[in-house]
């Protein structure tokens, strides 16, 4: 019942605030959301006995998404001083400075660059209802996944990651996520958008996983169940945006190279 509350409360709530916020109030909510994954990351790998130079690396995780909203230098100057930084932590770590370094890294651009992703959709002409529609395709495959795989599941998806997910269930998050997509798409969308419709279904459907995968990848290197416990009944917010951080950025890249963006 916690969770269900938890998300009844949460779901509408973010939808109004991606429809109705200014670009630069959802950029605000990234950057400080990526930090607080990053210090959701951070905790996780401390659990392991592994630095990731939490102060750091939160600033950083946020900075990346503004670095992209001002111009091409701005973010190599950025992404520059996060890895000297980052740099200067590890050669204090001593002998763990290598491994400090190499997960900090990596928590940093992973996180940040997918919350940069979901911040360059939205501050597109039609950036809501883009970035709203991944939102629908990705939950439609988690929904999918989630029924399809009790329902029907019965050949496991990746056993030695996260045992749960069925082959048979990814195929019906598959179905779902296209079929969200054309949902959302019938209010907001016309036929001459169809192609950025199938592309957010097909990107919710196979990317999605993809980010879920991930970090249940991370939770069993790490050896904890959850990312935090922020969210009564869904534990962190690493766990509720593990999906989009891949779906954001794959998102993205497709708008882009299809001649989709402004």
């Amino acid at each position: 019942m916690t969770r269900i509350i938890t998300a009844a409360v949460l779901a509408p709530a973010f939808v109004l605030f991606v429809w109705y916020a200014p670009a630069d109030a959802f950029a605000v909510l990234a950057a400080l959301t990526a930090g607080l994954c990053f210090a959701e990351y951070a905790q996780m790998a401390a659990s392991k006995g592994i630095s990731t130079f939490k102060a750091r690396g939160i600033v950083s995780a946020a900075l990346l998404p503004a670095a992209f909203l001002s111009s091409t230098s701005a973010v190599f100057l950025v992404a520059a001083a996060i890895v000297f930084a980052l740099v200067l932590g590890a050669l204090a770590e001593g002998d763990s400075g290598v491994e400090a370094l190499v997960f900090s890294v990596f928590g940093v651009f992973f996180i940040g660059l997918a919350f940069s992703a979901a911040t360059l959709i939205r501050i597109q002409p039609q950036g809501s209802k883009l970035f709203l529609l991944v939102c629908f395709a990705t939950w439609g495959a988690d929904v999918g996944a989630y029924y399809g795989g009790r329902l029907f599941g019965r050949t496991p998806l990746a056993p030695k990651i996260s045992p749960n997910k069925t082959v048979e269930g990814f195929g019906v998050g598959v179905a779902t996520a296209v079929l969200f997509a054309w949902i959302f798409a019938g209010f907001f969308f016309s036929s001459a958008d169809a192609l950025i419709v199938a592309g957010a279904g097909l990107v919710g459907g196979l990317a999605g996983p993809a980010g879920d995968l991930a970090e249940s990848m991370l939770k069993r290197y790490f050896g904890v169940k959850d990312s935090g416990k922020i969210l009564p009944g869904h534990g962190g917010v690493f766990d509720r945006v593990d999906a989009l951080m891949a779906t954001a950025p794959v998102f993205y890249l497709f708008l882009a190279l299809g001649g989709y963006l402004a």
